[in-house]
C-alpha cells in the first residue's frame, strides 16, 4: 500500500513553488484520530494506515491529507481485519469519484488574497463582530443553539450536534485533544459562528462550523475565516490550511464561497470500496437502475440522491 501526502502534489499546484520542510509521507500518528476516539469513534490500525469510522458503513483514513493506493488484495486485508463493510479514501493514483480538497498556503494572506467579490463581506464582518477563541465548555454552552439552527437550514440530522448530552460529550472530546482548537465570531455578545480546527503535522485542517441565520447578515463566516488565515499566516510552521473536501452533492453555493476566500482545489480521486462479498451487488446495474428511478420520482430528497452518488463512486472506483 502506498502512503503518499497531498503535499507531493500540492507543492506544484498552489501559488509560491516547493515549500522547504515536511515529510511528504505522513508517519502513523493523528491528533484528528486521536479526538474521533474521545468522541466515540471507532478506530483501527492496518496496512500503516489509520481507519475512523465515518458514515454510514464506511471507515475513512487519517490523517485527511494522506492518500492512498492500495491493491485490492491490500483492501481486503484491511477489510478482514477491520471487520468492517466500507473504506473511503482519498487518492491520485488510483479510480474513484472525483474530488478535491480545498487547500491554501496561509504565508501572505491578506484582503488582496480575497476575491474583490468577498472584500466587503470581509470588511463588513470585521466591522461587526468580535473574533476570539473559545473554550470548549462554552462552546458547549453556546454552540448547540446554532448546531440546531445550520443542520435545519441544510435539512441534515447528527445526533452529535443534535442531542445535549452528546454535543456536551463532543465538545469535552475537543478540550481533552490539545491539537484541536475553536474560535467564534460574535455580534454584540452573540456566538454568530464557530469553527473548529485541528493541528496535523504542518498542516491545520478547519473540521466543523456552524452559524446563525438570523445573524448571517452581518457575515459572521467571512470575517472567522479572514481573522482566522491571517493568524496563521504568521505562524511559519503552518505550511497548508485546509478547508475540507469538495460536496458528494453539488454546492455551488459553499465552493463559490470558499474559492473567493482564497482556496484552491486540489485534485484527487475519492476510493470507495464495499467489503468484497456486497460490491458486486450494491454496484450493479439493476441497483443503480433502481437508485436513479428512486431519483426521478423524489427528485428532492437529498438523501436519495447522496446514496445514488455514493453507489456512482463505489462503482467508477472498480474502474
Amino acid at each position: 500500500m502506498r502512503l503518499y501526502s497531498a503535499t507531493e502534489a500540492l507543492d506544484h499546484e498552489l501559488p509560491g513553488g516547493p515549500s522547504a520542510g515536511g515529510d511528504p509521507t505522513p508517519p502513523l500518528a493523528s491528533n484528528f484520530a486521536n479526538f474521533w476516539e474521545r468522541r466515540g469513534r471507532r478506530v483501527f490500525e492496518c496496512q500503516g494506515v489509520l481507519w475512523g469510522h465515518h458514515k454510514g458503513p464506511f471507515y475513512t483514513s487519517f490523517p485527511q491529507h494522506l492518500r492512498i493506493d492500495a491493491t485490492p488484495d491490500e483492501l481486503r486485508e484491511v477489510f478482514r481485519m477491520g471487520g468492517v463493510q466500507g473504506l473511503r479514501f482519498p487518492s491520485t493514483g488510483r479510480p474513484g469519484m472525483p474530488n478535491g480538497m480545498y487547500v491554501m498556503r496561509p504565508q501572505g494572506y491578506t484582503l488582496k488574497t480575497v476575491n474583490q467579490r468577498q472584500r466587503s463581506h470581509v470588511k463588513r464582518g470585521l466591522e461587526a463582530c468580535e473574533i476570539r477563541a473559545m473554550a470548549p465548555d462554552e462552546l458547549a454552552a453556546l454552540g448547540l443553539a446554532l448546531n440546531e439552527d445550520t443542520l435545519a437550514r441544510q435539512d441534515r440530522s447528527d445526533a452529535d450536534f443534535l442531542d445535549p448530552a452528546r454535543w456536551k460529550h463532543f465538545c469535552k472530546a475537543i478540550g481533552d485533544t490539545p491539537a484541536m482548537s475553536i474560535h467564534g465570531a460574535f455580534v454584540e455578545g452573540q456566538l454568530a459562528s464557530y469553527l473548529v480546527s485541528c493541528r496535523e503535522g504542518d498542516w491545520v485542517h478547519m473540521i466543523y462550523g456552524m452559524s446563525r441565520t438570523h445573524l448571517r447578515e452581518y457575515y459572521p463566516n467571512h470575517a472567522l475565516d479572514f481573522i482566522f488565515i491571517t493568524g496563521l499566516s504568521e505562524d511559519p510552521t503552518v505550511r497548508y490550511i485546509s478547508n475540507g473536501g469538495t460536496s458528494t452533492l453539488p454546492n455551488e453555493g459553499l465552493d463559490r464561497f470558499k474559492r473567493q476566500m482564497g482556496y484552491q482545489i486540489s485534485e484527487q480521486n475519492l476510493c470507495l470500496h464495499f467489503h468484497p462479498l456486497m460490491s458486486g451487488l450494491l454496484t450493479s446495474r439493476a441497483v443503480a437502475a433502481v437508485t436513479e428511478g428512486l431519483e426521478a420520482l423524489l427528485p428532492h430528497q437529498e438523501s436519495l440522491a447522496y446514496r445514488a452518488r455514493i453507489l456512482e463512486g463505489a462503482r467508477l472506483t472498480l474502474g
